[in-house]
């Protein structure tokens, strides 16, 4: 069942509920204003006739003895009079109950002995009527009953052309505001009905540069078109960062796979016929590529780990032992570059302390192969209120201003050709951008080219 149907059926459903309970409410009350209409007609010619009987005052209190208006005087279409004596005997009626009597009705008789207004419903012929009982009553003695009795049939045929009225248009009005609501909902989820033919098309075609038309409305469903056009430019450059990527890897993959093979194969040829130090120098070679790519993978797999939302594993971690440890192990690689300690605080928080010692490789790893030998590394960490501050500074070749809002973007390099010389990936700081952010700290770089850079990362020590 569709929405749009769904909709037209719950508008249709209201509407005809609403109608149900005004029609139901509208007939009860024409019911019970005909009928009280009706019952103090009645009341009030019974009232009329009692005022106007005579009484001798010289005879004893009895129907026999009163003089009665004539009782065809208070007759009308389907209203009938009647009198009767205490004992239910009928001593005067109406010309229009022919040979007929109301029927009397002995507890209606009774109730009204004590002085009580009395309705009851009778059978005149074939028709229903209500009989309304009043005391005579002369010198303080009931002497007799008014019964006045009238039909309702006119009241009851009013209410049945009220009741066929009422239902004609309750169904007029229903195909109405079926019709109404299925067009409205039809107008209204129009904008669904786009989005979703967008997305289909998007899904077999990939085509993420698509957009909806802005139709300029603010409501919910402009929203919803608004919204989605930001997923679509969302998923466009995810897409074609992805692109990006898959083809940066592949090429920085063919490179050392390139060199690796054309070794071998050179090797495979005349290995027997070169001399032990070229051979040593091709091995060497095939040998240094491999490391190479065994190291874009394992940058690759950390990234698509990263990607995957891998948690980290945090645990109280000495910041300024991990320094040690990495300062420690990059003087043994420094390549003719110095590398020195300005600074180090004692410095505890929490975090992974296997990605925090990536992070400070990756930044010392970094400063060494943009370094020129005998250049200068240096390392510093200090407190800065609730904040460790981690300092990598290097005298090497810097970075240019406009390359430095791209660093941190995957197989991104200022210089490729040095960069890849250098054996660089074009990862590392992409890893440590992510290891950075996992901490919810931030990371930041000054520099200049041929002046060096330093880089900048803050850490908070509570998490």
């Amino acid at each position: 069942m569709s929405i749009r149907f769904r909709l037209a059926l719950w508008y249709t459903s209201v509407l005809a509920l609403t109608l149900i309970v005004f029609g139901a409410a509208l007939y009860l009350l024409m019911e019970r204003h005909l009928i009280d209409e009706g019952d103090n007609s009645i009341v009030s010619r019974a009232h009329h006739i009692s005022s106007t009987i005579r009484v001798d005052a010289a005879a004893p209190p009895t129907l026999q003895h009163v003089e009665l208006p004539p009782i065809n005087a208070f007759e009308s279409p389907g209203v009938y009079v009647q009198v009767a004596q205490t004992d239910g005997a009928v001593v005067a009626r109406s010309g229009n109950l022919g040979g007929q009597e109301l029927p009397s009705n002995e507890q209606a008789l009774a109730a009204a002995w004590t002085g009580h207004d009395v309705f009851y419903t009778a059978t005149v012929g074939e028709e229903q009527v209500r009989v309304y009982v009043q005391r005579l009553v002369v010198g303080g003695k009931v002497i007799g009953f008014i019964q006045i009795g009238r039909s309702y049939g006119n009241a009851y045929a009013i209410l049945d052309r009220l009741r066929l009225g009422l239902m004609g248009f309750g169904i007029v009005s229903l195909l109405l505001a079926g019709g109404i609501g299925w067009a409205i909902a039809g107008q209204a989820l129009k904008p669904v009905a786009t989005i979703t033919q967008t997305a289909r098309a998007i899904a077999l075609s990939r085509g993420f540069s698509r957009r909806l038309e802005d139709t300029g409305s603010r409501d919910e469903l402009g929203q919803l078109g608004l919204t989605f056009n930001e997923m679509l430019a969302s998923l466009e450059e995810a897409y074609a960062a992805q692109q990006r990527f898959v083809a940066d890897a592949s090429h920085e993959m063919r490179t050392p796979l390139t060199a690796v093979r054309a070794n071998l194969e050179l090797l495979e040829r005349q290995g027997d016929h070169l001399p032990a130090d070229e051979r040593g120098s091709l091995v060497k070679a095939a040998r240094d590529e491999a490391e190479r790519m065994a190291r874009l993978v394992s940058d690759l797999l950390s990234l698509a780990r990263a990607d995957a939302g891998q948690k980290l594993r945090m645990r109280r971690v000495e910041l300024d032992r991990l320094l040690l440890e990495v300062y420690g192990e990059s003087r043994l690689l420094a390549n003719g570059v110095k590398v020195t300690i300005d600074e180090i605080d004692e410095v505890s928080l929490q975090a992974d302390p296997d990605r925090l010692k990536q992070l400070i490789l990756i930044l010392v790893d970094n400063a060494i192969r943009y370094t020129p030998a005998g250049g200068q590394v240096r390392l510093s960490l200090h407190k800065g209120g609730s904040t460790a501050i981690l300092k990598v500074t290097d005298s090497g070749i810097g970075i240019a201003a406009k390359d430095v809002p791209y660093i941190y973007d995957r197989f991104y390099r200022a210089d490729k050709a040095r960069a890849r010389d250098a054996g660089g990936t074009g990862l590392g700081l992409a890893i440590a951008k992510w290891i950075v952010q996992q901490h919810g700290g931030d990371i930041g770089v000054v520099s200049k080219p041929d002046q060096g850079s330093t880089f900048t990362v803050r850490l908070p020590q509570t998490l």
